[in-house]
């Protein structure tokens, strides 16, 4: 992706290294799966006049450019799970709570974009920032209440450009699969098999065409012949079944 300098009209800077998120896939994702953003980095969405923070894990200064790149309004510090919009505006920028108080940035003050130097670019090639917006395939969202097998997830789906959304609240899937920014979801029923397959059932109510994959303590097949995997002892056989999901629901749809 594409990386700006957004810089006042005056050439004060207001962030460094700025992440462009021009299509729709990376606007839907924007932050998510990062720990956090560092003074000089933040994300651009164009174009886009709303924004949401479900599942952020931290909280950013959110500013609206409308078409002539004037600042029409800034929200500061936005928690998870807020949603903020502004009529007429043309792009959002994404920044880190309490850089706009930082920088002085305020409505009104008209701003303009700048190429990321060659020399930029080598002396940043590696960093942080890069590794963690290099694009990602698919957003999987992780519910279990064991933070063991979460961080066991977390490794095996980011080693695949995966992005990983946490719930530690099983029984709440079915409302947290309303975000259209997940793509599959791994339900871990620890030894509550019969309540996972409930809540997966309930689930797919919500959401008919998101798939859903099932860990328990035991694998084997429930009562309805679906598969349940080992989360344990058959995470290769649970990630070969991801990846056959995945390659379904986001395999291109001809016409004719």
């Amino acid at each position: 992706m594409a990386t700006l300098t957004l810089r006042r009209e005056d050439g004060r800077v207001v962030c460094e290294r700025c992440i462009v998120a021009d299509r729709a896939h990376r606007r839907m994702r924007g932050l998510l799966g990062r720990r956090g953003l560092k003074a000089g980095e933040g994300m651009v969405l164009r174009p886009a006049w709303n924004v949401h923070t479900a599942f952020m894990r931290f909280p950013i200064d959110v500013v609206f450019l409308d078409s002539d790149q004037v600042v029409v309004r800034i929200e500061r510090a936005v928690a998870s799970w807020r949603t903020v919009s502004c009529r007429g505006a043309r792009e959002v920028v994404e920044l880190p709570a309490g850089e706009c108080e930082r920088r002085g940035l305020e409505v009104g003050d008209r701003v303009a974009w700048a190429s990321r130097t060659a020399t930029d670019l080598r002396a940043e090639r590696g960093s942080s920032w890069d590794d963690e917006m290099h694009e990602t395939r698919a957003s999987v969202l992780v519910a279990s209440r064991d933070p063991r097998f979460v961080k066991l997830a977390r490794f095996l789906l980011e080693g695949r450009d995966l992005v990983v959304q946490e719930l530690s609240t099983p029984e709440h899937l079915p409302e947290a699969v309303q975000e259209p920014d997940i793509d599959l979801v791994i339900l871990d029923g620890g030894s509550a098999v019969a309540d996972a397959l409930r809540t997966a059932n309930a689930t797919r109510v919500k959401r008919p065409d998101l798939p859903v994959a099932i860990t328990a303590d035991a694998g084997g097949r429930s009562p309805t012949g679906l598969r349940v995997f080992d989360r344990w002892n058959e995470t290769e056989e649970l990630l070969l079944d991801i990846e056959r999901l995945l390659a379904e629901r986001l395999a291109p749809t001809g016409t004719g």
